[in-house]
């Protein structure tokens, strides 16, 4: 089935034949004259044929009247594709590179491919740049994953392994396993109810037996194989692009954001690429862009605060749309145009607070002068109304401060780098409702008599113990308005069983014993303004964000029941718990 307009050809489900015989579908937009064209190609587990994900990063009938074959395809297992069982990234390498070779050989191909999208579809130009495919010449990905490792500091992400799952895989997934049963329909609005109540799947004990996750006879086996596998080890490994960066050939011009829950990946993608990339070509001229966003929110107005115009994806730098900033990138790398894209820094990143674009030559800074900020109380910084300080000044004898972590009330998410459904918010968005809570420890510097600029990547060193045999620490980074308002920049969590990293044997730890924990919080880049304040909290839970931890010792999947711990924090002359900032000299 084909349409043709005055200027552009659009041909549905044209099949591409994998390896192995089985043939992923395809629609394909380009120009109606004679001639040959380099191919823009995007694959996706979202459906070709749904255009508000087709069109996030790239209008293809416009790239076809620009003078390209633009090519959207189902990824195996997915919609008009072939396979009944979609696994996450499983399949991407072989299928990339094949579909990439395949669609260089139409006779309207010059040979020349480049790959784009977003999240899913990014991801995918990563696992097929790393196959070679001789015909593929330069990427795009706009916020991708490094694999479909769901554990962050040893704690699972709902929103990633059960909240994508429900509402972006569930309905196809059930309608291929159910299709022609009398199961179908029943089995969809039992879906939907689900999702209509996902508060109540985030909360089901235990985790393994959600049943929404047992419909269309276990639509999701990647759901199970993740709980199975809560370290980093071959499972995993074989999905994942980590550590293959090396065999990559190509240049990539890397997007994303401040808020996006892929942030980590893909300056890990960025780094490593520069690093290690098999060709000059790609590790000289592969970029870096971050902007203010959150996953699937990049114009200016982020969680509750605007960044102003020139942050949106829209109006960047009051100069472009992302649409042209494609139309440049692929310009210069699949048609040879000659044009200044070569010419930007290799890193470009939005300093929040300041709200303005700033170029750089590597990432992290080379400049950065990392900063330890100390917390300080005397025993009471039990939520905003307790004593709790923040200050350069390392503390003197200190007393603890103690709170009590009970997992059938845990502290609720609000903001982050999350992709829970849209009315859980997502990116910055105003904390005091959360520092009301007692089993949230807040430390407040005082207000500050310059700017400070703290730019790439932020930790927190934390010295604590608890009752229980493993526990959950959060902890996160929060900028005070003037007015009282305190927006989060940056958090993370840590899951003691595995403090020494997920790729080691987990441990449980001895209850009232003290620990040293190091909470990754990814990274930001923000002016903390005259007149603010910074802001520490730390807690143990952030849900359903993440899952809740049973405090019992067992594996949370497995947890039927949940037990308070009381948990203390440590902070004197021997155990200096603070948040190390990078701060950068102005």
């Amino acid at each position: 089935m084909s349409q043709k307009t005055p200027d552009v050809i659009i041909e549905y489900n044209v099949p591409a034949r994998m390896r192995d015989g089985a043939v992923l579908r395809c629609d394909i937009y380009r120009p109606s004259t004679e001639g040959k064209f380099p191919i823009l190609l995007q694959r996706t587990p979202y459906s070709k044929a749904y255009m508000p994900f087709v069109l996030q990063t790239m209008d293809p009938i416009k790239a076809a009247r620009a003078g390209y074959v633009v090519i959207v395809q189902d990824v195996r297992g997915r919609w008009e594709s072939d396979g009944v069982k979609f696994s996450p990234y499983r399949d991407e390498f072989d299928d990339g590179y094949d579909t990439v070779e395949w669609a260089a050989s139409l006779s309207y191909s010059t040979g020349n491919v480049g790959m784009f999208g977003y999240s899913y579809y990014a991801t995918t130009q990563w696992q097929a740049a790393v196959m070679q495919p001789p015909h593929l010449k330069a990427i795009f990905p706009f916020a991708s994953a490094m694999d479909f490792y769901c554990y962050r500091g040893g704690a699972l992400e709902f929103s990633v392994i059960i909240g994508w799952a429900l509402l972006l895989h569930g309905p196809n997934g059930i309608a291929k396993a159910k299709l022609g049963s009398p199961d179908l329909i029943p089995e969809l609005m039992s879906l939907f109810y689900s999702i209509d109540h996902i508060e109540d799947v985030f909360r089901t004990l235990p985790i393994k037996d959600i049943p929404a996750m047992k419909l269309g006879n276990g639509f999701a086996p990647y759901f199970y194989d993740t709980l199975d596998h809560p370290l980093y080890d071959d499972y995993h490994e074989k999905q994942s692009v980590l550590d293959k960066h090396g065999k990559i050939k190509v240049p990539a011009l890397i997007f994303t954001g401040w808020y996006d829950f892929l942030l980590s990946s893909d300056l890990r993608h960025f780094t490593s690429i520069r690093d290690e990339a098999a060709t000059p070509e790609a590790r000289e001229n592969t970029r870096l862009v971050i902007g203010p966003w959150t996953h699937l929110g990049i114009i200016d107005s982020v969680g509750q605060l605007n960044f102003g115009l020139s942050s949106s994806t829209l109006l960047l730098e009051l100069k472009n749309d992302l649409m042209s900033v494609h139309m440049q990138w692929f310009d210069y790398w699949l048609k040879g145009v000659k044009n200044n894209i070569n010419n930007e820094p290799p890193v470009k990143i939005f300093i929040m607070g300041d709200n303005v674009w700033r170029g750089e030559n590597e990432w992290p800074l080379a400049r950065t002068q990392y900063t330890p900020l100390y917390i300080h109380s005397s025993g009471k910084a039990n939520a905003l109304s307790g004593d709790g300080k923040l200050s350069f000044e390392p503390p003197a004898d200190e007393p603890a401060d103690h709170f009590v972590f009970d997992p059938y009330n845990p502290v609720r998410t609000l903001g982050g780098n999350h992709i829970l459904p849209m009315y859980y918010p997502r990116g910055p968005a105003d904390q005091t409702v959360i520092e009301q809570r007692f089993d949230v420890l807040v430390y407040t510097s005082d207000i500050l008599s310059q700017d400070i600029e703290v730019t790439g990547p932020v930790a927190v060193k934390l010295f604590a113990a608890s009752s229980a045999p493993d526990t959950d620490f959060t902890a996160k980074l929060v900028d005070v308005y003037p007015d009282g308002r305190a927006f989060n920049i940056a958090d993370g969590i840590i899951r003691a069983r595995y403090r020494k990293g997920q790729e080691s044997a987990p441990s449980l730890i001895e209850p009232s014993a003290i620990i040293e924990y190091d909470i990754d919080l990814w990274a930001t880049s923000i002016v903390f303004k005259k007149g603010h304040k910074i802001r520490l909290e730390i807690s143990s839970s952030n849900f359903p964000r993440y899952d809740r931890n049973p405090n019992t010792g067992e594996l949370a999947h497995e947890a039927k029941t949940l037990k308070t711990a009381f948990q203390t924090v440590f902070h004197n002359t021997k155990y200096l718990t603070h948040i190390l900032l990078p701060v950068i000299p102005r």
